[in-house]
């Protein structure tokens, strides 16, 4: 596809128009009447960044909105159905398993609509009875989500907010929340995070009684969809074997480490994720308005305020949905800029993900010696969530005279590696491998050592199938070909539960040594006779949403597949710096 070429994504086209209550759940936009900053320049103000030359604990009525509302419109979550990868993906796996699309759309979209789901399954409404579906009730499948505004509007304010403290009970996870019907008594109860909320100008205005419930700030809250166990389908009969797979346990990764409730620094996802850095635990605000604009001086302030950009890693998406704004139907709903904003938010969490350490540097006869040690500062593996993420070492040595003596791991206009084009093969990327197909050659083994251009420092999740053979195919999935992605500080690989332990690194004494969170990769380099020291050695960590292999893995008729890929051709997946490092070696 040329780059001046109009993309076309009539498919996806998902303009969310206002929508009446439906069941128990009501439009983001109608929550948004009073969640919203006050106007420019009224004072007190309500939810604007602060002036850090006034003060950097109350709003400044200058400052950016930074309302629930605003923040959220141009977040991922408000656009998990939008996503064009989700939406790919979930259709790679139906026409890979037609006689279970049914379950496999309904089971997607219990996460990414939680609201057009939940209501469909409450009522027996939209729900579609066949052969590919075996729930009693039927399946709520994405035909029918996109005819519906309440399932197009992704995780918007009364899913979240009306998911019970159930999931404190520890083992909600994988879609398995509970959100009560409009026949419970305690239907339309609207949980938050802080004591004694004002509760009658909610009531009168929507329909909704707030209540204070500690399990919205806590972890366990997010576990309930990003504590995700998908089946695993026998690759020689198709059909279910009856055994789980961690597709992403960002939770359990947390929990076993210093982050973690029983960690010497505990911090929950809340605080991490639903943060700007410009707002600290001290900024105080109301936090909404009356249905005219005016602020009700009377109402509390508030601390401390999480900021809803809930921002992650995916500036891909973010950056997507900037681009395409008109074909997404989002160009209503989000000015120009706000997702690139959100994507500069991203970038800056991003940053403080990981440190790079150089050490051991040394330059004897024709060997350049270091070490770099790359230290997670996350409180999950790095990278984390879905397995299409990487994370890679790129190196370059010069001489005083500016010649390359060694390059290796940097990746071209598309973001892609050297050994991209061999990992992307047919033979790699079939859905059913030959007998005895050694999947080695289609990932990059664990390196300890770099000395030659192709040992690249990779960090990812390779998945394997029930036949040991590597899959794209999600349902396949049965266990880990590798898996060395960073662990967070603190995690015991002894005492983490099985399925999340490290994979195909034993040959590694410093990986992860004393719960460390930490990798060392020694760099032993040949240097010419012709270079001219010092030598200059520039490092980057990168990295990056969805790799290659799973961009080429996705194949099949439906439209929304083709749309990824013309996508991706006009914004491949971006290589985020994660962290860097120069140094000189005499």
């Amino acid at each position: 596809m040329d780059s001046d070429d109009a993309l076309v994504l009539p498919s996806l086209t998902t303009q969310i128009e206002h929508w009446s209550r439906t069941g128990v759940f009501l439009a983001a936009a109608d929550c948004g009447q009073c969640h919203t900053a006050s106007a420019p320049g009224d004072s007190p103000a309500v939810m604007r960044m602060p002036d850090p030359l006034v003060s950097e604990n109350q709003p400044s009525p200058d400052g950016v909105d930074i309302s629930p509302f605003y923040d959220w419109k141009s977040s991922v979550m408000a656009n998990a159905f939008t996503d064009p990868y989700f939406r790919a993906t979930m259709m790679h796996e139906t026409e890979t398993f037609p006689h279970l699309a049914g379950l496999i759309e309904d089971t997607c979209l219990t996460c990414h609509s939680p609201m057009a789901r939940t209501h469909a399954h409450q009522t027996g409404v939209s729900l579609k009875q066949d052969d590919s579906c075996p729930l009693e009730d039927g399946c709520y499948r994405a035909e029918q989500a996109l005819e519906d505004p309440h399932a197009r509007e992704g995780i918007s304010c009364t899913a979240c907010h009306q998911i019970t403290d159930s999931v404190l009970s520890g083992d909600i996870n994988s879609g398995n929340y509970d959100i009560v019907d409009a026949g419970h008594p305690d239907a339309f109860t609207i949980f938050g995070p802080y004591q004694n909320p004002v509760g009658q100008a909610m009531q009168n205005r929507v329909g909704y009684t707030p209540q204070f419930s500690q399990h919205m700030s806590d972890s366990r809250h997010c576990a309930s969809c990003h504590e995700l166990f998908t089946p695993t389908i026998d690759m020689e009969t198709d059909q279910p074997n009856g055994e789980v797979f961690p597709e992403q346990a960002p939770y359990t990764e947390w929990v076993n480490s210093d982050f973690g409730p029983d960690g010497g620094a505990t911090t929950s996802c809340q605080q991490c994720h639903m943060a700007r850095p410009e707002i600290s635990d001290s900024y105080l605000t109301r936090i909404a308005v009356t249905p005219n604009g005016t602020v009700n001086s009377s109402w509390p302030e508030r601390q401390p305020y999480f900021p809803h950009v809930m921002v992650g890693g995916n500036t891909w998406l973010l950056e997507t949905l900037e681009l395409f704004r008109e074909e997404l139907g989002r160009e209503a709903i989000n000015a120009e800029g706000e997702f690139a904003n959100t994507a500069e938010l991203t970038r800056d969490l991003l940053e403080t993900a990981a440190d790079l350490v150089p050490s051991a540097q040394s330059l004897s006869a024709n060997e350049l010696a270091f070490d770099l040690t790359i230290q997670n500062n996350t409180g999950h593996k790095l990278p984390t969530s879905f397995p299409s993420r990487r994370v890679w070492l790129a190196t370059q040595v010069t001489d005083s005279n500016g010649t390359v003596i060694f390059s290796s791991g940097f990746p071209d206009e598309h973001y892609h590696l050297a050994s991209d084009t061999r990992y992307t093969s047919p033979e790699c990327l079939a859905a059913k491998k030959p007998e005895g197909f050694n999947s080695s050659g289609c990932y990059q083994g664990h390196v300890t050592q770099v000395s030659s251009p192709d040992d690249i420092p990779v960090y990812e999740l390779v998945l394997g199938s029930t036949t040991d053979a590597i899959t794209h195919i999600l349902l396949y999935a049965s266990e880990p070909l590798k898996d060395n992605r960073i662990p967070p500080r603190g995690f015991d690989s002894v005492e983490a539960p099985e399925w999340g332990r490290p994979v195909g690194v034993d040959g590694d004494p410093d990986f992860n040594l004393n719960n460390s969170g930490q990798d060392t990769i020694a760099y032993r380099l040949t240097v010419p006779d012709s270079a001219v020291p010092p030598l200059m050695v520039e490092t980057t960590l990168y990295y990056q949403t969805i790799r290659p292999t799973f961009i080429e893995g996705l194949h099949g008729d439906h439209s929304w597949i083709d749309e990824f890929h013309g996508v991706v051709t006009m914004n491949p997946p971006p290589a985020e710096v994660l962290g860097s490092a120069t140094f000189q070696v005499q």
